[in-house]
């Protein structure tokens, strides 16, 4: 019998951290979308005010080791340097997996931040800039959509695997 309570309890356990998970991913989505913001402020600062290389400028931002996308800027800068046969969509194409793979941001703000990308240095300062803000603006809404997902979804998974591990548990007595 006491080892039929361990074995629910650990079922219990078990199943509050799946949903405990889960609600972490969506505030990680959240603030990495939120750190993204932040990096693209950066970017704009540095084209505005600074006559730095996109090559300086991902230098910059890859060591704010605070980001979840600091890997992807360091490699994106060491490819730049190493690499000067190959045009920035290639770079791009060669190291934008490191996003998918690295952080929570989904496609759509991955998307948003290549296109981006893609737009530096093919023409002036303040029309970069403008495509920075827009980038940004775009960005705010889906932080918008990330808070709504925690306080609707992240709350409710979490809740739910508790319940469904204590309604496993009970089915079990």
């Amino acid at each position: 019998m006491q080892i039929k309570i361990i074995i629910i309890g650990i079922l219990v356990a078990c199943s509050y951290l799946i949903g405990e998970y889960i609600y972490k991913a969506y505030t990680n989505r959240h603030k990495q979308v939120n750190d993204l913001i932040r990096i693209l402020e950066i970017i704009r600062m540095d084209l505005s005010f600074g006559m730095y290389t996109l090559e300086e400028i991902f230098k910059r931002v890859g060591d704010k080791t605070e980001y979840c996308t600091s890997l992807f800027f360091k490699k994106m800068e060491n490819d730049l340097k190493t690499n000067q046969s190959k045009m920035l969509d290639e770079i791009l194409n060669d190291n934008i997996q490191i996003l998918s793979k690295e952080t929570y941001l989904q496609e759509k703000e991955v998307d948003e931040l290549k296109k981006l990308l893609l737009t530096l240095g093919r023409s002036d300062i303040d029309s970069q800039a403008r495509m920075i803000d827009l980038s940004i603006e775009n960005l705010k809404k889906i932080t918008n959509e990330t808070k709504e997902d925690i306080e609707k979804k992240g709350i409710v998974y979490r809740k739910l695997s508790t319940v469904i591990g204590i309604a496993i548990g009970i089915i079990l007595i």
